[in-house]
C-alpha cells in the first residue's frame, strides 16, 4: 500500500509560466483534431504494428478516457492491448487514487503476462512516472505528453486551479512521492512547442541513460490527438 502522508512544503522554483499569449494559442487544438481525423486511417496503415504491447493510457487534469480515446483508437488499430484508466475525470491526487492505479498496473501485467507500457498526458504523465519508479518490474516503458516531469510543479498555468479542485497544495500531495525522480525504465518525454499550459522546460525530463526528450509542433490540449505525438508513441512502443 502507498503511504498516505503529505510531503513538506518546498520553496517554489523561479521558473516561468507560459505567457497569456501562449495560453491563448491553445484555441488551436481543434486544428490538431481535424488533422487527426483526416490522417487516422493513414496513421494506422503506416505506423509500426508489431510487436503487440499492453498499454495503459492516463488522462490529464480534469479530463478522462474520452480525451484519450483518439490516441487509444489508433493504438488499438495497430493491434496493441490498450486500456483507459477507467476512473472518470482526473481531479488530481486524492486518498486512495494511487493505490487504485498501482493495483490496475499489477492486474494488467498479470493478466497479459507482460510489463505494461504507460502513456500519460499532462498530470497523467506524472502518475505514470511515479508508477514506473515504484513498480519497475511491472512497467515496460513510460511515455509522457506535455507532463511537468522536470520536477518543477509551478512552471505551468494549471497549478492554481489544481489546488482549488484537488484540495491540497501542488507541492504537498496526499501521497509520499518524488516529482522529478527518474523511473528505471525507458522514458520518452514529448514536449509541444506551442504548449500554453506547461512551460516547455518543465515538460523535459532530466538527463539520464534511459531518457529521451522529443519536441513536436502543437498545443498542450491537442496532444492526445496530435498526429506527430501519436507517431512518437507508436514508434517507441515498437522499439525493442
Amino acid at each position: 500500500m502507498t503511504a498516505m502522508r503529505a510531503n513538506p512544503a518546498t520553496p517554489r522554483p523561479q521558473a516561468p509560466r507560459p505567457t497569456p499569449l501562449a495560453l491563448l494559442g491553445e484555441v488551436r487544438s481543434p486544428v490538431n483534431f481535424i488533422a487527426f481525423m483526416r490522417q487516422r486511417s493513414r496513421l494506422i496503415a503506416n505506423l509500426p504494428s508489431w510487436p503487440t504491447r499492453t498499454v495503459l493510457v492516463l488522462p490529464g487534469f480534469l479530463s478522462g478516457d474520452w480525451a484519450t480515446a483518439p490516441l487509444r483508437s489508433v493504438l488499438s488499430g495497430l493491434g496493441h492491448r490498450v486500456h483507459g484508466w477507467g476512473l472518470g475525470r482526473n481531479l488530481g491526487l486524492r486518498p486512495g487514487l494511487f493505490e487504485t492505479l498501482e493495483a490496475r498496473v499489477e492486474d494488467l501485467a498479470q493478466a497479459h503476462s507482460a510489463p505494461v507500457a504507460l502513456v500519460g498526458w499532462s498530470l497523467g504523465g506524472l502518475f505514470a512516472v511515479e508508477l514506473a519508479r515504484r513498480h519497475a518490474s511491472m512497467v515496460r516503458q513510460v511515455i509522457t505528453l506535455g507532463s511537468p516531469v522536470s520536477g518543477d510543479l509551478y512552471a505551468n498555468n494549471a497549478w492554481p486551479l489544481y489546488q482549488r479542485v484537488a484540495g491540497h497544495r501542488i507541492d504537498a500531495a496526499p501521497i509520499d512521492w518524488r516529482p522529478g525522480a527518474l523511473p528505471p525504465v525507458p522514458f520518452t518525454a514529448v514536449t509541444a512547442r506551442g504548449d500554453g499550459v506547461i512551460d516547455r522546460s518543465a515538460s523535459r525530463a532530466p538527463d539520464g541513460p534511459l531518457v529521451e526528450n522529443v519536441t513536436i509542433e502543437g498545443t498542450h490540449s491537442g496532444l492526445g490527438w496530435n498526429p506527430a505525438a501519436i507517431r512518437v508513441v507508436a514508434d517507441r512502443l515498437a522499439r525493442h
